[in-house]
């Protein structure tokens, strides 16, 4: 029977919210009437329904028709496997794939000024071949790795699947393990098929909004990192072709060098044993370093290392607590006991220590004893609003206050992730105008110190 999300009032004129099964608006607005209350507005509770109500909300996924066979497939009763057969014929597109052509045009420019350079003043050979190895060698592997990983792996995931699908056979761990945490515990929760449909599309808008917001604390965290590794790369340049030609000058002249002079060239000497190939395993290294960080960042087991650290950790912590009221707030709302949505809601955290204390708090509320289990994790949110039996409003207005809550507790943990990411931002970028600066201050002190003292002798 398709259930309802309404809203109503009572004979004093008190808001009522709730859901309840019905066969139409009618029906619904009959069983109200009997228990005293005036239907003002309500909404099927389907999932076509719950789509199509968040339209504003993902314009642009409408507009590439997305994952378009796949809903009339689940609203129309269509195979599954022909439509995941359709997914994959829809085009794939992700933003970093963008990113390889504009590197490769930037490579080619610069490998086209340096020709010039080396043209006019026939000392920029050493530029040309650098520059040739980014645009012929670096350039095209970060595209193929970048078209291998979120192009042609997604594509045959798919068709695995839907072969699968077609012979009946159960679903492969890797199927399981593309979902995200909260709709992999939503899947294996003990709610009946309906329910889990209703969470999983309630959950899909609150996900797409919450990647973005994910994406945009990693951005936050890694581009700092990646101004840092931008200056080193430049140091290491300055050390291969500039020092030594200092060197070159100091020796010919016979000057005596100060010990901090004597430091930076020899520094100088082991970059250049390295070379021009040092060089390009620095950039290449730095790259998969930045990925690494940004896998650590989006990945339960790591976050919830990085979620001990002090002062840092807090924005983990929030992530994570951010996913499990989000989760809350959907189960919750669509009907799910109240054990069964810490369970789920836990079991999608990615904390294993969260987790186990899920299933504790769960048991708890299965068994009524009324003891409540705090969780130092879980300290930001108001789990004990789960706990309270009595209360003088009905069960739907109560769930829906729980849900509302939780919704908005979420939403706030998420912005504040955001924000911790933006304030760890800017200290790395401190760091790294303070390293350029002092490097740049005791290079030329070094450099430039002897060459001044030569100048005067020679004069």
């Amino acid at each position: 029977m398709p259930v309802f999300r309404y809203e109503a009032t009572d004979s004093s004129g008190i808001p009522v919210h709730g859901t309840a099964d019905a066969a139409d608006d009618a029906e619904l607005n009959a069983a109200l009437e009997r228990r005293g209350l005036r239907l003002v507005s309500c909404t099927l509770l389907s999932l076509d329904a719950l789509i199509s109500n968040q339209r504003r909300t993902l314009p642009r996924l409408y507009q590439l028709r997305v994952g378009e066979q796949l809903r009339e497939a689940l609203l129309s009763g269509l195979p599954a496997h022909e439509a995941v057969r359709a997914i994959v014929a829809e085009p794939l597109v992700h933003p970093l794939l963008s990113v390889a052509p504009w590197l490769q045009g930037m490579s080619v420019l610069a490998f086209l000024v340096a020709v010039m350079c080396w043209k006019v003043s026939g000392s920029m050979f050493a530029a040309v071949q650098a520059t040739a190895i980014v645009m012929l060698v670096v350039v095209p592997v970060i595209w193929m790795v970048l078209r291998r990983h979120y192009l042609l792996v997604p594509r045959r995931l798919l068709r695995r699947l839907a072969d699968r699908l077609e012979a009946g056979e159960s679903l492969s761990s890797e199927a399981d393990g593309v979902m995200p945490d909260e709709m992999r515990s939503v899947m294996r929760a003990d709610i009946d098929d309906a329910g889990k449909a209703r969470i999983a599309a309630d959950l899909v808008p609150c996900l797409l909004g919450s990647s973005l917001r994910t994406q945009q604390f990693v951005m936050a965290t890694v581009g700092p990192l990646f101004l840092l590794g931008v200056v080193l790369v430049v140091l290491y340049a300055g050390m291969l072709f500039i020092v030594p030609q200092f060197t070159d000058i100091f020796e010919g002249f016979g000057v005596e060098l100060p010990a901090i002079t004597l430091m930076i060239v020899d520094l100088g000497r082991v970059v250049s044993f390295f070379g021009i190939a040092g060089w390009v395993t620095l950039i290449a290294a730095g790259c998969g370093i930045l990925i690494l960080i940004s896998k650590a960042l989006t990945t339960g087991w790591t976050m919830e290392l990085l979620a001990r650290i002090p002062v840092f950790g807090m924005a983990f912590r929030w992530a994570m607590q951010a996913k499990v009221a989000r989760m809350l707030a959907a189960a919750v709302r669509n009907g799910a006991s109240y054990a069964e949505s810490v369970r789920v809601a836990t079991a999608g955290s990615g904390f294993r220590s969260v987790q186990s204390v899920g299933q504790s708090m769960a048991m708890e509320l299965e068994t009524g004893s009324g003891q409540i289990i705090h969780s130092r994790l879980l300290s930001g949110l108001p789990m004990s609003m789960l706990y309270v039996t009595s209360s003088d409003t009905s069960d739907e207005e109560r769930r829906s206050a729980i849900a509302q809550t939780f919704q908005r507790l979420s939403e706030m943990l998420e912005s504040a992730t955001v924000g911790q990411g933006r304030l760890f931002a800017v200290l790395v970028q401190f760091l790294t105008v303070s390293l350029a600066g002092f490097c740049v201050a005791v290079g030329v002190f070094a450099m430039f110190l002897p060459l001044i003292k030569l100048l005067n002798d020679l004069s």
